[in-house]
């Protein structure tokens, strides 16, 4: 069983810079995904926060169709994080309707259902199984899966999302301690995910949450938290693995871990956009499996040694470590641009 994870491809993203909009790049993938029988987009596939949900759909519709056909006979399965949460959501309101339902776990499983948003996805690839899992999935009993935007329920820096939540967080008078299941997080999380959402489904809306983005990236940058001053970290298995101290989103992602007891030898996460590989004080391997959006302000004149080049991928094989590969060969930060 061979397992392919790529993560936060940001499809319909309103710079352009998702890679995989561009035909010439999905070929590069998907040919190199051939022999593989399930692969696991790991959350923020699919951009619903820079315009109406139809028109992202739209936008990633031909790599879904392509999936399917490269797949054929397999499984695709979709993660949802921050930036695609409302492709759980229905899924999620009909979960806590439910009478007797239990408590929202490590891993849930379902398949979209008329009317859901991937359900019009799934059409399109007839061929391959297509499953909705939220908030994360096994992969091996050792090798747990999730987007890892709850870790921003901890995290230190300064962004918008950061002290939204907090402030979320304080008007429900929840404290730090008390995420203890999954269900904690998305009495915060899910609020300010579907204000988002219900924003920008109107045109003057999105001009406010443009603006809004640019100035949270440009605050990120300030405080060096991302981009190509930031900490590098060890990328695709070069180097040595690097401490978590003034990593404020790995020590986030870590109290995940720790708060949601995910008993695993790994854990693949992505939300961070910084592809890479770190060993936690408690022995735990993160892998994080970067992006597919190409972001000239983060990346420098490092390019592709840079923990923000995109591409990546992780492979899960039985019995063998996660290995994490760029799948954009050669290409160069020039051919990159072409595209936008």
């Amino acid at each position: 069983m061979v397992t392919a994870v790529i993560s936060d491809l940001h499809l319909g993203i309103g710079s352009g810079m998702d890679l995989l909009r561009r035909p010439e790049l999905r070929s590069r993938l998907l040919a190199q995904l051939r022999g593989v029988e399930h692969v696991v987009l790991l959350g923020d596939s699919i951009e619903l926060r820079d315009g109406p949900l139809e028109d992202a759909l739209d936008t990633a519709a031909p790599l879904f169709e392509e999936l399917g056909e490269t797949l054929a006979g397999g499984r695709v399965t979709v993660v949802p994080g921050n930036h695609d949460h409302q492709l759980a959501s229905s899924w999620l309101r009909r979960r806590r309707a439910e009478r007797g339902a239990r408590p929202l776990g490590l891993e849930q499983l379902s398949r979209p259902r008329h009317g859901d948003p991937l359900a019009s996805l799934a059409h399109r690839m007839p061929g391959t199984e297509l499953v909705l899992a939220y908030p994360g999935l096994w992969l091996r009993p050792d090798v747990y899966a999730t987007h890892g935007h709850y870790l921003d329920c901890h995290n230190r820096v300064a962004t918008f999302e950061c002290i939204a939540l907090a402030v979320i967080r304080t008007m429900m008078l929840s404290q730090p301690g008390s995420f203890r299941e999954a269900e904690d997080y998305e009495a915060v999380v899910a609020p300010l995910y579907g204000a988002i959402h219900r924003i920008v489904q109107t045109r003057r809306g999105r001009k406010l949450a443009s603006v809004g983005k640019l100035l949270v990236r440009r605050w990120e940058r300030l405080l060096g938290f991302r981009g190509p001053n930031g900490h590098a970290g060890r990328m695709l298995g070069r180097g040595p693995p690097p401490s978590f101290e003034r990593r404020p989103g790995l020590e986030a992602m870590l109290q995940v871990v720790d708060r949601l007891r995910i008993e695993a030898d790994w854990v693949l996460f992505g939300h961070l956009h910084r592809r890479g590989e770190w060993r936690s004080g408690q022995g735990t391997r993160m892998l994080n499996t970067g992006s597919w959006v190409y972001e000239p302000a983060y990346i420098g004149v490092a390019a592709t040694s840079s923990p923000y080049w995109p591409g990546a991928c992780a492979f899960v094989r039985d019995g063998q470590p996660p290995e994490l590969r760029s799948m954009l060969g050669r290409l160069t930060d020039e051919e990159l641009r072409a595209g936008r």
